[in-house]
């Protein structure tokens, strides 16, 4: 495969059709799965992974616990591993590793497996080290994606999961079959909505672009259910422009990080519907005025469609779906600036680090 025949912008355009993808093959796709999951008596689920992994976890957790109604812990495997736990036989332990290689979630595995709980290894590729640890594999079904910062795969994680509890809700009865099929319905509007909501980005990050490449530290700030996408974004923009980005819950925010806040800081805002939406802007007001740093907005609100700064876009806001389309303008920001600043993302800046650390099981 020659590095010109794809492109991680592809990719993100391409999550549109895997979300379908994974919604009409779902039959075949999580047969396996479930049938394992109703072979045991789960009451409470642990979602382990790293980096995309775990976000898409979290972005997953809501929906799941509402459906299902029990509780769903997501974490980092190592502190899956090194947790003091209270035993219940009655827990599953899913694995999120999208190259299916993570030495971390293959040794949180082992530890589920070590307790007695059900496990599950879910992997984008086939024949990877993780289905050696698990009892059943699931298939996060979205086709290849050879770039490094992953896109498609967080889509397609936070879908699998989805759809995965869902097919479990229904089959329990603890939702309707129409439940059922509107949360599919929603679930696939939404990521519908990720083509035009690229498109737009690119828009928007060329009206910006001489500003963005002398960006040299970047701040997000995000609440309520875009957490998720707030904390996949940053990693996105991280891993591809290779300099100081972190992202913030904005009450965490609020709470000594202020402080850091100069005239050379690019702060981006994610402006998602909720309860939160006022205090986000009456922050960013803040520090445009006692600040003068550079402050951007992605939201809806047509109101500050004056300010080219900002991304308006009708994004749907869906309370369960929406960090699918805010994660969308990080991602094309993060291949947009990196390669006007001159670095291919798609290509790991030291393709054997994995081995080298042995954060990768081959």
């Amino acid at each position: 495969m020659n590095k010109q025949d794809w492109d991680m912008y592809d990719y993100i355009v391409e999550s549109k059709e895997a979300v379908r993808r994974i919604v009409s093959d779902k039959d075949l796709i999580f047969k396996e799965a479930i049938e394992y999951f109703f072979s045991k008596k789960i009451n409470r689920i642990y979602v382990v992974g790293s980096g995309t992994s775990y976000h898409a976890g979290l972005a997953s957790q809501r929906i799941i616990e509402k459906i299902l109604g029990i509780p769903v812990i997501v974490q980092y495997p190592m502190d899956f591993k090194d947790q003091e736990f209270l035993h219940d036989a009655n827990t599953l332990v899913i694995g999120v590793s999208h190259a299916g290689r993570s030495t971390s979630t293959i040794v949180a595995l082992d530890k589920a497996k070590e307790k007695g709980y059900a496990t599950i290894a879910a992997s984008a590729e086939k024949n990877k080290p993780i289905f050696d640890h698990a009892n059943c594999p699931l298939d996060i079904s979205i086709g290849p994606e050879y770039a490094g910062p992953k896109t498609k795969g967080y889509i397609g994680t936070v879908a699998t999961l989805v759809v995965f509890a869902l097919t479990i809700a229904l089959t329990s009865k603890k939702i309707t079959t129409l439940e059922y099929e509107s949360y599919l319905t929603e679930l696939i509007d939404t990521t519908d909505n990720i083509p035009n909501i690229a498109e737009k980005s690119v828009v928007w990050y060329n009206s910006n672009k001489e500003e963005l490449i002398k960006s040299r530290r970047i701040v997000i700030v995000g609440y309520e259910q875009c957490k998720s996408a707030l904390m996949e974004g940053t990693l996105k923009v991280l891993e591809a422009v290779r300099y100081s980005v972190t992202g913030y819950e904005l009450e965490e925010f609020m709470h000594g990080v202020y402080h850091s806040i100069d005239k050379d800081t690019y702060m981006i805002f994610i402006g998602s519907e909720g309860q939160y939406f006022n205090r986000m802007i009456n922050m960013r007001n803040y520090f445009d005025k006692e600040r003068q740093n550079k402050n951007f907005v992605i939201a809806s609100d047509k109101a500050l469609e004056n300010d080219t700064h900002n991304l308006i876009f009708d994004f749907l806001d869906n309370k369960d779906f929406a960090s699918l389309e805010y994660v969308v303008p990080f991602q094309v920001l993060a291949r947009k600036l990196s390669s006007d600043l001159g670095i291919d993302c798609n290509i790991p800046s030291d393709p054997n680090f994995h081995k080298k650390m042995g954060s990768y099981t081959y």
